[in-house]
């Protein structure tokens, strides 16, 4: 007589499961149930809508001062990394987590190298491709103004933590990565919209202004991506940061450089 085989009980859930899991959002579903493509698609594209009324309704809204407009759009992304906070966003989804810092600063400070070394280079070899029209008139102490500080912490700074900060920040929880850079790019393109359908530098007959409208939204698209990219790959907001400064700030010191020649 052989002695009787233990049998297999069936493995219990820990105690205190409830059968649901908690998706990458926050929020429980249920067991086996993943949120549906829209439903995950849904909160990135309502913080993208929110930031895109911001530029093309609220601040074309405003006077026609450079100063104020600076300080609404500081004011506004301090009140958005606020309420990111207060809605679970950590320090690290925001790329200014601490360990972020070293590799956010050497890409920022190399985008920034580059770019003073390739307008100086523009500078010496051919400075008049970088005159611009709608800078002429302005004084030596409104255009540093303007690329020292307005530009720096009104657009740059205000920019880069709203899209590759807060934006990006949430819509990694819910998509893919390329699908959050998508998003997030698009909707910095779309930012510009208000600039690309005003006035350029020189008039131009109607087909014309939409063709140039069309070239704007998708440089800054592309640019979306690639500042998407290098928040991506540092984890920091500071790489975008650099490379912002270096194409805008730097841009127009340069600009303000070739006038003044």
């Amino acid at each position: 007589m052989t002695a009787p085989q233990p049998t297999a009980t069936p493995a219990r859930p820990p105690t205190g499961s409830t059968g649901s899991t908690r998706s990458a959002d926050g929020s429980d579903d249920a067991e086996g149930e993943k949120p549906s493509h829209w439903r995950r698609l849904a909160p990135p594209v309502a913080l993208a809508a929110l930031l895109l009324v911001w530029s093309n309704v609220v601040l074309p809204a405003l006077p026609a001062d450079a100063i104020l407009k600076a300080l609404f759009n500081v004011g506004g992304v301090a009140a958005m990394v606020t309420v990111a906070r207060l809605l679970g966003l950590t320090w690290a989804d925001l790329g200014i987590g601490r360990g972020t810092w070293g590799a956010g600063l050497r890409w920022g400070g190399a985008a920034i190298g580059v770019a003073v070394l390739g307008y100086g280079a523009v500078l010496i070899v051919a400075p008049q491709l970088l005159e611009n029209p709608q800078l002429a008139g302005a004084s030596p102490g409104a255009l540093l103004l303007r690329g020292l500080l307005l530009i720096p912490l009104g657009t740059v700074l205000a920019e880069e933590l709203a899209f590759r900060g807060v934006l990006h920040g949430r819509s990694v929880r819910s998509l893919p990565v390329r699908a959050a850079l998508g998003v997030s790019a698009v909707a910095f393109g779309l930012w510009h919209l208000t600039v690309a359908l005003g006035p350029s530098a020189v008039p131009l007959p109607p087909t014309l202004q939409w063709t140039s409208a069309l070239a704007v939204l998708a440089v800054t698209i592309t640019g979306g991506l690639a500042l998407g990219w290098l928040r991506h790959r540092t984890g920091s907001v500071l790489a975008p940061i650099g490379l912002h400064l270096g194409t805008n700030a730097v841009g127009i010191v340069a600009a303000g450089v070739a006038l003044a020649h």
